[in-house]
């Protein structure tokens, strides 16, 4: 009965057939990047996900993480060959896309590639050992297109393009760090997994090195220590939303709150209400309930708008100017 996956030898040579430069290829990819490029700018999902399916940039990942775990430098110089070209090609297309693009202003999808955690590492690691898997099944399956849409490694390339466009060093920086988590976890998943397989497959003999092993250890816990400390920023962030949200609704449940709003450069929490009112007493009581819900450093300011029914055409008006100019 035939073997239903690859052994490590005839997973070398799928996977170094893979690994040639071909125009063919570079053509698909440029048209990935564009389609991506442009479903970051509408802010569409669907977009995005289609370019992911079509994209190659999974393949000289995974070279590079078979070539440590073989020892392989002639595999490891073709994998990284290819994926600078892929690079290159990758960040001028999205480069010369955002610069002609009417569409400046950053999407939440290009938004959400400039900030990444912890999360990311994981989510990277686990697609590399699913990556890993897939590579080696025989027939067709779907786990790297899955794997190169989970790990999403190619909106972090448009999102470097669309920052060199608009000249955003921060941008350029937070995608960079995000794509380097993707790119270097997928390559340890992989790494291991071929460590692994040699435990069992003697189609290949190779002699193990234990600098590439000590200098893979010290890439993942490099990348990593940043990661952890944007996922406490971010699950402080969190934390300080819901608690605000928190107060507001506890707090503010005798009146109807018309707007909420926080100025995070001057700590100040607005909210604006519409029906009870509140003396000056109400009001001081209101601020030193911010410690109850960690809200120390917040300033308070409630803006109350009396019943509309009870003012006339002046009243009215006044109030209108006023608030106009409040919330501007």
């Amino acid at each position: 009965m035939e073997a239903s996956v690859y052994d490590l030898q005839e997973t070398r040579t799928k996977i170094d057939q893979e690994l040639t430069i071909r125009s063919s290829n570079a053509v698909i990819l440029m048209c990935a990047i564009f389609i991506a490029s442009i479903g970051l700018n509408l802010n569409s999902i669907p977009v995005i996900i289609g370019a992911m399916l079509i994209s190659p940039l999974m393949n000289p990942i995974l070279g590079l993480g078979m070539a440590l775990g073989l020892s392989d430098i002639p595999l490891f110089k073709k994998a990284l060959r290819l994926l600078i070209v892929q690079l290159t090609i990758s960040i001028v297309t999205s480069t010369i896309y955002f610069s002609f693009s009417p569409l400046t202003a950053a999407s939440d999808e290009l938004m959400a590639r400039t900030f990444p955690t912890i999360w990311d590492v994981l989510i990277a690691f686990a697609g590399g050992i699913a990556g890993w898997i897939g590579l080696r099944k025989k027939g067709a399956n779907n786990i790297v297109p899955g794997v190169a849409i989970a790990t999403a490694l190619m909106p972090p390339v448009c999102t470097i393009g669309y920052a060199i466009a608009n000249q955003n060093l921060v941008y350029v920086l937070g995608a960079s760090y995000l794509f380097l988590i993707n790119c270097s976890f997928i390559l340890i998943a992989t790494f291991l997994g071929v460590k692994w397989l040699l435990r069992s497959d003697n189609s290949l003999r190779i002699q193990s090195s234990r600098r590439i092993n000590c200098s893979l250890i010290a890439l993942a816990c490099l990348i990593s220590i940043p990661s952890l400390y944007t996922a406490y920023v971010l699950s402080q962030d969190s934390l300080f939303e819901t608690n605000l949200d928190r107060y507001v609704e506890e707090e503010f449940q005798d009146t109807f709150v018309v707007e909420q709003r926080y100025d995070e450069e001057q700590r100040r929490l607005t909210v604006t209400t519409l029906g009870t009112r509140y003396d000056a007493n109400e009001r001081k009581q209101l601020s030193n309930s911010l410690d109850d819900y960690g809200l120390s450093n917040v300033e308070l300011t409630v803006i109350q708008i009396p019943d509309f029914n009870k003012l006339d055409r002046k009243q009215l008006e006044k109030l209108f100017t006023d608030q106009t100019q409040r919330w501007r």
